[in-house]
């Protein structure tokens, strides 16, 4: 066979069945016979949806999505969503043709000649590797699997001429797994020392990030071994259950939760970098931390000095460790640490009583089917959402807010509904965020799956006007316009609705959730809600 159909087949081994991206004139052997290799291929609009796609794909189902992409322009294409997953530590397997081997580093003006593609996407990736022969395909491919169960995950890129593509090849297959693979295991001595800090404090606090997603027993047991509240960072939502006397819930920037964690002699960070994106455009600093126990699977550095991890450890194996070695908490021990994580829970739920669009996400809430998965845009709604909205299972709330960038709503929505075929997805996003992928509801529409697309419609960026306000800065370059997105919606075969009202969307959002098909809801904020004057589109200077 071709090369190109022997990497579909190989795939296959690793448990993958699916694969996103756009057929071209570079990458056809990828898609020689695909359908006997076992793959499906959903085809998105633009290279961008088909790695956001991949990126969903991968947190619901926890196989590593796959992505194959033509030469140039299409891997550009797809830089944002690789440096999302990169940032959010997602696995990703990203195939790329390249220009024949003749023609690498020539620069000779032919199509989609791009100098070392693969040196550009190495600060996103876990590797990236241009290859010239054919056998050191299989090798990096299980290097990417093997690397993923081991290491902190991100996305690889592998390019391959085009030529190469096309080379006869014999079966490519799996190597046997290597059974002297490294124990999940930190030094027993350090291990030890950083058990006994945990015994000696007082008042500790959890911060569980999305590195402990998998793990919400885990970090629940510990929790409640140390009577320690437990905030949550936007990637952990759901890890805990709403109503557990431990949880914080996502509440960083609010002033009580900044008491709790100032207060804290030990703040045991899981999973989490303890991003400053967790207090960003607050209007509040960061809160001074004593004393920190920083659990993550990746040694580097990834914050300032004093936030370097402190373990190289799973957050499973760190909680069994001290499961093990820590006593249960006496009586007023647990009741110290339900009364600190209850004022934090007093001052999240002032914060949500005070603020304008909890009714609006109420009536998200209250139509929402059981198990429903949520992804979130670079939005206000969706903001708001980020800290009010309940959940109580993890993995249903997908907000790549740490990137930051607008977009990924939609397509992340496709790539979960790939992943969880019988589950309802809602998307939310604002009408400037939605613009940046809108093309990807024709994907949405292809697939017939159960999924529905909120659109909050406030006359542009309502948030950057406000971020505006507060540095007092005239604004300039927020007020945008799509005319009419409930048409353009129609347009792509969706099913449109128009609240005005929270009742209103409740009742629409449970109908578009209720049977499979692409549903559009467009909710026209309240004028309080929408952009006001653009300097620049007044006419005046900025």
């Amino acid at each position: 066979m071709r090369l190109g159909q022997a990497i579909s087949s190989l795939l296959s081994e690793y448990g993958i069945s699916q694969v996103f991206g756009i057929p071209g004139v570079h990458t056809l052997e990828l898609f020689r016979d695909i359908d006997r290799s076992g793959l499906s291929v959903t085809i998105p609009r633009h290279e961008q949806g088909a790695a956001f796609m991949a990126d969903a794909y991968t947190r619901v189902s926890g196989t590593p999505g796959v992505c194959y992409l033509i030469t140039g322009p299409g891997v550009l294409n797809a830089l944002t969503p690789i440096g999302q997953a990169w940032h959010d530590s997602i696995p990703m397997l990203v195939i790329g043709s390249t220009v024949t081997r003749e023609q690498l580093g020539a620069h000779r003006g032919t199509l989609h000649d791009t100098p070392d593609l693969a040196e550009v996407l190495r600060p996103f990736t876990l590797f990236s590797e241009t290859v010239t022969t054919a056998e050191r395909v299989p090798e990096l491919i299980d290097e990417a699997f093997t690397r993923w169960e081991r290491e902190r995950p991100r996305p690889v890129y592998i390019g391959i001429p085009r030529d190469l593509l096309a080379e006869e090849v014999g079966e490519l297959h799996r190597p046997a797994p290597n059974p002297e693979a490294a124990p999940d295991a930190a030094p027993a001595p350090r291990l030890a020392a950083e058990l006994a800090r945990l015994s000696a404090a007082s008042s500790p606090v959890i911060i569980a990030g999305g590195g402990a997603r998998h793990d919400g027993p885990a970090v629940q047991a510990l929790a409640e071994r140390l009577a320690a509240p437990v905030i949550l960072t936007g990637n952990a939502k759901g890890l805990l259950p709403e109503a557990h006397p431990l949880n914080a819930g996502i509440s960083m920037p609010f002033p009580r939760t900044q008491e709790l964690v100032s207060a804290a002699d030990l703040v045991i960070g899981l999973g989490t970098e303890l991003s400053d994106f967790e207090v960003l455009f607050t209007g509040t600093p960061e809160p001074r931390l004593a004393d920190v126990l920083r659990v993550d699977i990746d040694p580097a550095v990834t914050h300032p000095d004093q936030h370097q991890p402190t373990l190289a450890l799973r957050v499973a194996a760190f909680a069994e460790a001290a499961l093990a070695a820590l006593p249960a908490p006496d009586a007023a021990a647990s009741a110290a640490g339900t009364a600190r994580a209850a004022a934090a829970r007093a001052g999240l739920a002032a914060e949500r009583a005070a603020d304008p669009h909890t009714p609006w996400i109420d009536a998200v809430a209250d139509a929402l089917p059981e198990g429903a998965i949520l992804t979130a845009d670079s939005a206000q709604l969706a903001y708001q959402a980020h800290h009010f909205l309940p959940l109580d299972t993890p993995g249903r709330w997908l907000a790549p807010y740490g990137y930051g960038t607008l977009g990924p709503a939609l397509p992340m929505a496709i790539g979960a509904a790939i992943a969880a075929p019988d589950t309802p997805v809602v998307a939310l996003a604002g009408d400037g965020s939605a613009l940046f992928t809108l093309p990807e509801l024709a994907t949405a529409r292809d697939l017939g799956a159960n999924i529905t697309f909120v659109i909050w419609d406030n006359g542009g960026y309502r948030e950057i006007e406000v971020s505006f306000a507060r540095t007092d800065i005239r604004p300039a370059g927020v007020r945008t316009t799509a005319q009419d997105l409930g048409m353009i919606a129609a347009g792509f075969g969706a099913e449109i609705a128009r609240p005005t009202s929270p009742a209103e969307l409740t009742a629409a959002l449970r109908a578009a959730t209720a049977e499979p098909g692409l549903s559009v809801i467009v909710v026209q904020a309240p004028a309080e809600h929408r952009v006001e004057a653009d300097a620049l589109q007044e006419g005046t200077p900025a």
